[in-house]
């Protein structure tokens, strides 16, 4: 019977799901602070256009206010999507351990505490993203899987062989 490259059991606590929501809004989408920073930007346009005279200290003013504005719901929307998963989670998926076993073409993943067991091979997901804290898994481009580092013995190693098994869709984040 083949044996596994690497076995890890990490846990992924309402705190580490919250970071994931700060990062998947974030660190993923590089464009979110520039877009929202453009539209801040034409909406202090339009609100100090009103007179025929120009104003460039309340256009600066505006559009700080506005964009700090945008980054406040932004904030909101995450801290409320964390708060709704963690209310609704029914499952005791948080904080319960997950055994990933990686073999050279696959991971498979137990979890006892929720009786579940999966497996997919390396090019079934959809991309691999790394920051100072977590491997994050993605299966779709929304749905993906933490594995935090500080549950990785030999990181450099693992980093090693997951990046080459995600080659082209390994990012440092």
């Amino acid at each position: 019977m083949e044996q596994p490259k690497m076995i890890i059991n990490t846990t992924m606590s309402k705190e580490d799901y919250r970071k994931f929501l700060y990062i998947a809004t974030f660190r993923r989408n590089k464009v979110l602070i520039p877009l929202l920073g453009l539209i801040s930007l034409a909406g202090s346009i339009i609100v100090t256009s009103d007179s025929g005279n120009f104003n460039f200290i309340k256009l600066v003013i505006s559009w700080i206010l506005l964009f700090a504005l945008a980054i406040v719901v932004v904030l909101f929307k995450v801290e409320k999507k964390n708060a709704q998963r963690i209310k609704t989670d029914k499952t005791g998926a948080f904080d319960s351990i997950n055994t990933l076993k990686f073999f050279e073409d696959r991971i498979v993943m137990v979890n006892k505490a929720l009786k579940s067991r999966g497996e997919l091979k390396y090019n079934q997901f959809f991309a691999l993203m790394e920051n100072k804290d977590y491997f994050i898994f993605y299966l779709t481009a929304n749905q993906a899987s933490l594995v935090r580092k500080k549950d990785v013995d030999d990181l450099d190693s693992f980093r090693e062989f997951i990046a080459e098994k995600f080659k082209g869709r390994y990012r440092s984040i």
